[in-house]
């Protein structure tokens, strides 16, 4: 059978940035909010400079950022300077939420006209009858391209159970003893559906009461629904902060269906010591411990997009290939040779030069048509132009020879 495992190059194709272009995002918007209450360093002037040098370098992205401010907290002088940075780290982590989020909005219109060419997970689904998906994304691709083609998705969380937040959107939600149990709701043998695990948290999934339940949003199923469900969540803690005259970090305010006032936490999980244990995260330990273990369910591993740039995720794999029966194929447009660590296994892992949209093509090419294909072909012109030249370009007749009927 065969797997998935997503990095962020697999969401590129659908508009979301890669690294650099969102670490440039990042930077600027942290370095224009300096001097309004967004960031706190407690009037510590040294703190501020050394906060802004981070943001200032060109040689970091943006989750070797939050790694230099996690080992400047775990090196800080004091209880002081460690409190300072600790509120910096959170206050990043939002930074970079929020602003995927709202990356993630404007490129539904992309997300849709892509996922025409996204038949091939149907396809798939339909030879194997499973599938299982690993992600390193906070984004909701994969469940809006399940809700685009109706396909059956699980994520571990459980549905149809009662909560108190109805007023709120609707959740699947999972206790910390059932985490810890590995009692994950997904699809089993001789069931059909997509088994979706994310191992870094997401947009989607908040811890409340004290991390002993997690909640994650759904949409209605029609596409686009679990994008807005959270826009919606946010904007209904964006009242309740504005009446409150106080806001938390990281963390949503929130009155549940009682009117009672809630915390929801959020999951996002970046920085460079995931599942170490130095650091509080959100993002359940338990989620990459079901990754460890629902490896195993496939022969054939189709990594799409990421760079092997995670240190516990490498380790996971190099165990997996520890079987002679298991393969692993790395897609990537740019890869130029096997990674080093894996070289030891290089008769069992092979590159094919895609991303995401070839390879879903490559599953089965006859259902391809010459309109998809015509449309594929205007989005990458589309990308090679400024905006000022796909305005002229709109404004004439030439887009037309690009949309042919199918």
């Amino acid at each position: 059978m065969k797997g998935l495992f997503l990095g962020a190059g697999a969401s590129v194709e659908c508009g979301m940035p890669l690294v650099w272009s969102f670490t440039s995002t990042l930077s600027k918007n942290i370095l224009s909010r300096l001097d309004i209450k967004l960031f706190n360093f407690h009037g510590d002037e040294g703190a501020k400079k050394r906060f802004v040098s981070v943001f200032q370098s060109e040689t970091m992205h943006y989750e070797e950022m939050v790694k230099y401010l996690e080992n400047w907290k775990l090196e800080a002088k004091g209880p002081k300077e460690a409190q300072i940075v600790d509120g910096l780290i959170r206050q990043v982590t939002e930074c970079i939420q929020l602003l995927l989020l709202a990356l993630q909005e404007k490129c539904l219109p992309k997300m849709e006209c892509r996922f025409e060419n996204y038949f091939g997970l149907e396809v798939l689904l339909e030879q194997q009858g499973r599938i299982e998906i690993f992600s390193l994304n906070h984004d909701l691709i994969i469940e809006e391209l399940c809700a685009y083609y109706n396909l059956g998705l699980k994520d571990g969380f459980y549905a149809n159970r009662e909560h108190g937040y109805k007023n709120l959107g609707e959740f699947r939600l999972i206790t910390s003893e059932e985490l810890s149990e590995q009692k994950l709701d997904f699809y089993e043998e001789n069931e059909k559906g997509i088994n979706l695990l994310k191992l870094h948290g997401s947009f989607d999934i908040f811890a409340i009461e004290d991390k002993n339940t997690y909640l994650k949003s759904v949409g209605n199923g029609s596409f686009g629904s679990f994008v807005s469900a959270i826009r919606e969540i946010e904007s209904k803690s964006l009242e309740v902060c504005q009446k409150m005259q106080t806001r938390g970090v990281n963390e949503l305010f929130v009155n549940d269906s009682s009117g009672e006032l809630q915390f929801l936490r959020r999951s996002l999980l970046s920085g460079g010591h995931k599942f170490k244990g130095k650091f509080e995260q959100i993002a359940p330990v338990a989620l990459f411990d079901a990754f460890e273990s629902r490896i195993n369910n496939v022969q054939e591993l189709v990594v799409i997009g990421y760079g092997f740039g995670d240190e516990h995720v490498n380790e996971v794999m190099l165990k997996w290939l520890s079987n002679s029966n298991n393969h692993l194929t790395i897609c990537n447009p740019y890869c130029e040779g096997i990674p080093d660590f894996l070289k030891a296994y290089q008769a069992q892992v092979q590159i094919a030069k895609k991303g995401l949209t070839d390879y879903l093509l490559s599953v089965d090419p006859s259902k391809d048509t010459p309109k998809r294909k015509a449309q594929r072909d205007l989005i990458q012109y589309l990308e090679t132009l400024s905006p000022e030249e796909i305005t002229g370009l709109v404004k004439s007749d030439l887009h037309h020879q690009y949309w042919t009927p199918s």
